[in-house]
């Protein structure tokens, strides 16, 4: 919630400059996740986001949000490379399960809740113009983070994805 607030203190002094603002649909990275929504403030060749939506579908069927925030430095006016961060949470019960080898006897453990952190780098191609409506695509490449109850540390990897969407 913390985090939240901070974000929403940034955003009035933008208001005050001369900003350019777009709301957009899509999948993938800039929109939360699976599928979400984006809000983007231009200034100059600066690009500012914060997207929210479904994040990724799971084996255990628990519904997962996310939220993403992201910078992008237009190089030209169809190509852009930016940072994006995002972070999930599932909700419900849980059904993934663990091996524990280490337990007299060998048990299952399951997992209740799970925090996921992607910190990547963007690229984005932008099929009219980065400063006006129309559909982008675009690739993300970064290290994932993950915390569940059960090891009570993170675990880390790759992630590499695709998004697509369309700028209002």
């Amino acid at each position: 919630m913390k985090k939240l607030l901070a974000l929403c203190a940034l955003f009035p002094p933008m208001s005050m400059a001369d900003v350019d603002s777009q709301f957009g649909l899509g999948l993938g990275t800039q929109y939360g996740g699976l599928a979400g929504i984006k809000y983007s403030a231009t200034m100059d060749n600066d690009k500012i986001y914060l997207g929210a939506g479904l994040a990724s579908p799971s084996s255990d069927r628990n519904i997962a949000y996310g939220i993403s925030i992201g910078w992008e430095k237009a190089l030209t006016d169809k190509h852009a490379l930016g940072l994006a961060v995002r972070t999930k949470k599932r909700e419900g019960g849980g059904y993934r399960s663990y091996w524990d080898s280490d337990a007299t006897p060998p048990t299952h453990i399951h997992a209740k809740k799970r925090y996921e952190s992607f910190v990547a780098a963007t690229y984005t191609y932008y099929f009219n113009n980065a400063y006006e409506a129309g559909f982008l695509t675009g690739l993300s490449a970064g290290k994932t983070y993950m915390n569940t109850n059960v090891k009570k540390e993170f675990e880390s990897g790759m992630e590499y994805g695709l998004y697509f969407g369309y700028q209002f």
